[in-house]
């Protein structure tokens, strides 16, 4: 059983600085910032050892902070990952696990998602939870974060950068820009109609050109990561909104709910109103 004890913030952009990739057109030691982080939901709350959840998995990543042993992630494989009393813990988006615990623990959840990088990438750097070493600024940021109020928001931002901070994304592509443009057009364009030809345009590119550049620097199709995008959203939308499923296919562009429902199944592994039960674990 959850208990809510604070804070929620729904579909909160965070923009600032994200000085994790490199732009080679620019002069030396100019950082380009291209990585973003959107904060969904920042909760305190407390759980008990009914609330467990199989084969989890989603387009946005999640902080976890207990106040308590007892609560641990089970990967597929069956590597068991214990979520440590007073540390902070990361799943990155699209690693699949499954969660149990088997006392009472007090826990404090952030789920996210980081724009400017594809899934993709995500999924070659990042396959598994990730354990941070103990920061005791960190850990008082967090401590912070019990009253509904914006300066409370505000530190669950910076909680989330600093966390990502002390990650390795060394191994991101070198420079994203020659489709920085495209990207940024597909992210606040998604419940529309995209094509390879308009997206070169965006970056002055002919149409196969562009779509080698994409490949080369993204490592998918500009149809591959359109679809990525719009199955991430949803993940996002189906946890954190009341909108039918017939709602989220529309503002997604997806032609109708079955084209929908498949795709998100395909990607998945299960249907959207299964998701849906168990996607703010």
């Amino acid at each position: 059983m959850v208990h809510a004890l604070s804070m929620t913030a729904r579909f909160l952009s965070m923009h600032g600085s994200a000085p994790f990739v490199s732009n080679p057109d620019m002069p030396p030691n100019v950082i380009a910032d291209q990585l973003f982080a959107k904060v969904f939901i920042a909760t305190r709350c407390t759980i008990d050892h009914n609330w467990n959840a199989r084969d989890v998995c989603s387009g946005y990543w999640r902080l976890y902070l207990n106040d308590t042993d007892g609560a641990e992630l089970v990967l597929e494989d069956g590597t068991r990952y214990p979520l440590s009393a007073g540390r902070i813990h990361l799943v990155p988006a699209w690693v699949r696990f499954s969660y149990r615990n088997t006392r009472t623990v007090g826990n404090l959840h952030i789920h996210f998602d980081i724009i400017g990088v594809t899934g993709v990438t995500i999924q070659r750097l990042f396959q598994k939870p990730l354990t941070l070493p103990h920061d005791r600024h960190l850990i008082a940021t967090a401590d912070r974060l019990v009253e509904n109020t914006p300066t409370t928001i505000l530190q669950a931002k910076a909680l989330v950068y600093a966390a990502l901070a002390q990650l390795r994304f060394d191994a991101l592509p070198a420079a994203l820009h020659p489709v920085a443009a495209a990207q940024e057009y597909i992210e606040g364009n998604l419940g529309t109609l995209m094509n390879n030809a308009h997206l070169a345009r965006l970056c002055h590119f002919s149409e196969d050109h562009f779509v080698r550049l994409f490949r080369q620097y993204l490592g998918q199709t500009p149809a591959q990561y359109i679809l990525e995008r719009r199955i991430a959203n949803a993940t996002m939308l189906l946890a954190f909104t009341p909108d039918s499923i017939d709602q989220i296919a529309t503002q997604l562009g997806f032609s109708d709910r079955y084209h929908f429902s498949k795709m998100f199944t395909r990607r998945m592994l299960e249907s959207p109103a299964a998701y849906r039960k168990q996607a703010r674990v």
